[in-house]
C-alpha cells in the first residue's frame, strides 16, 4: 500500500513537472506574442495621432500625410491582429497623455510637435519590426512586410520636419545665448 502511494506521488510529481515544462513553452510563445501586442499598441496610437493631425494640422501636406498614415496603419494593424489572433487594443494611459500633450499645441507648433512625436514612434516601430524579422518566428512575415511602409513613413516625416517653418530662437535646433 505504501509503495502504491509512493508510486502515485511520483507520477503526480512527473505530471506537475510536465505541466511546468508545457507552461514554460507556452510562455515563450507568449513572449513572441508580445511582438503583436507591442506593435498593435504603437499602431493604434499612431492612428489616433493621425486623426488628430487631420483635424489640427496647420500644413495641408501634413494633413494629407496623416490621412495616408491612418489608412496604412489601419491595414497594418488588421494584419497584425489577424496574424497574432488578438483584438485591436485602445491607446494606453501613457499614449493618451502624449496625444493630449500634442493637442495643447496650435498651428505650426502643433505640426512640429506632431512630426517629432511620429518620427520617434516610427523609429521605435522600425526597430521592433526589424528585430522580429531578423529573429524569425511568429510575426516575422508581417514585420518584414511592414518595414518598407514604416521606412517610407519615416522618410516622409523627415522631409516634412525639414520643410517645417521654424520661428524664434526657442524653436531652432541650437538656441544661441
Amino acid at each position: 500500500m505504501i509503495f502504491k502511494a509512493i508510486r502515485l506521488a511520483m507520477l503526480a510529481g512527473a505530471g506537475v513537472a510536465a505541466w511546468k515544462a508545457f507552461k514554460n513553452r507556452q510562455g515563450s510563445t507568449q513572449a513572441s506574442g508580445s511582438f503583436f501586442e507591442r506593435a498593435l499598441q504603437g499602431g493604434v496610437a499612431d492612428i489616433e495621432a493621425a486623426r488628430s493631425a487631420q483635424l489640427r494640422g496647420a500644413s495641408a501636406e501634413l494633413r494629407r500625410f496623416a490621412q495616408q498614415l491612418e489608412h496604412d496603419h489601419g491595414q497594418l494593424n488588421q494584419r497584425l491582429a489577424d496574424a497574432g489572433g488578438i483584438e485591436l487594443p485602445e491607446p494606453d494611459d501613457r499614449q493618451r497623455k502624449a496625444l493630449h500633450a500634442l493637442d495643447e499645441h496650435q498651428g505650426a507648433a502643433y505640426d512640429r510637435a506632431w512630426l517629432r512625436h511620429m518620427a520617434r514612434g516610427h523609429a521605435s516601430a522600425i526597430r521592433l519590426c526589424q528585430r522580429r524579422a531578423d529573429a524569425g518566428g511568429p510575426g516575422a512575415g508581417v514585420a518584414s512586410e511592414a518595414l518598407s511602409t514604416l521606412r517610407d513613413h519615416a522618410r516622409t516625416l523627415d522631409e516634412l520636419r525639414r520643410a517645417s517653418p521654424r520661428t524664434g530662437a526657442a524653436q531652432s535646433p541650437r538656441a544661441t545665448a
